[in-house]
């Protein structure tokens, strides 16, 4: 259990770093109860570089700040199969035929009416506690008949304001933008965090389909708990393998920010891969009206 003390220290640096203030990753590390040395360990393997260990390219945001950019294909992903772009489409290109049929709401319908290659789906990966940094915007979108998947990563604390720039920009343009309890956190924690960095944000929002509310209201009573991972399972057949928790993540990123090993780092964009996947799956779910199985 962590001591008040150390609680008290922990809950300072992540307040300095929401400011803006630069807390190294050891730090955090040591407030957490991790030992910056482990006398008598073996010695520990070198640090894994982030393009050997993840792949992608440095890139930069429009306005020229740097931070890393990995893209790919669902044909890339290994164990996913590529017909689930093709389905994908073929629901999304028919949905309004049958769709009028469903009861739904007005986000679903935007989904319904949007053509494949408007939705664009988000998933964050955060430093934890409400008001703290955004280290990792994924996004999802349909082309050339290929789902693809760009996640702008910040390598160190200095680049939230680049990969926010570049999901901004990217934003302002989709039809319809698809997220899981992003109503209540992640585009709450996108906003806030434009406002700290004084990102150039869009100045009109595009219709927000949260999943995480059409999946209450469609399956109330089926299910207990609406967790992605819950949902993941039940109507995708997924059982995740060796993922890291959530709960994880943050240190992991913290580590990986002291070290440069970004060993755990290829974990986290894995995570956050399948989360968006799972969207699309769940969207075409929803658009259907009718579950896997039936």
């Amino acid at each position: 259990m962590m001591g008040e003390s150390r609680r008290r220290r922990l809950e300072e640096l992540l307040r300095s770093q929401a400011r803006g203030q630069v807390v190294r990753g050891d730090q955090i590390l040591r407030a957490r109860g991790h030992s910056a040395i482990n006398r008598g360990a073996a010695e520990p393997a070198p640090p894994l570089p982030l393009g050997e260990a993840c792949g992608g390219e440095a890139a930069a945001d429009r306005l020229g700040r740097p931070c890393w950019r990995i893209r790919r294909t669902l044909a890339d992903v290994e164990g996913e199969s590529a017909a689930l772009a093709v389905q994908y489409a073929r629901v999304l290109r028919g949905a309004r035929q049958r769709f009028d049929e469903l009861e739904a709401t007005a986000a679903l319908c935007h989904a319904a009416d949007a053509r494949p290659e408007d939705l664009l789906f988000m998933d964050t990966e955060t430093c934890g506690l409400a008001g703290c940094m955004i280290f990792l915007v994924g996004m999802m979108t349909f082309a050339d008949g290929q789902l693809v998947f760009e996640q702008w990563l910040a390598r160190d604390y200095s680049e939230e304001a680049a990969i926010l720039q570049a999901f901004a920009d990217r934003y302002a343009k989709a039809g319809v933008l698809v997220t899981f309890n992003g109503k209540s956190f992640d585009m709450t924690q996108i906003r806030d965090r434009w406002v700290f960095h004084a990102v150039e944000s869009p100045w009109m929002d595009a219709p927000h389909l949260d999943l995480l509310h059409e999946s209450r209201r469609r399956w109330k009573g089926q299910l207990k708990r609406f967790s992605l991972q819950t949902l993941e399972r039940h109507f995708c057949g997924r059982h995740r393998t060796g993922d890291i928790p959530g709960a994880a993540i943050p240190a992991a990123y913290h580590h990986f920010v002291a070290t440069g090993d970004a060993r755990r780092m290829k974990d986290i964009l894995h995570h956050n891969l399948l989360d968006l996947l799972t969207m699309a799956q769940l969207v075409t779910i929803l658009l259907t009206g009718c579950d896997p199985a039936e």
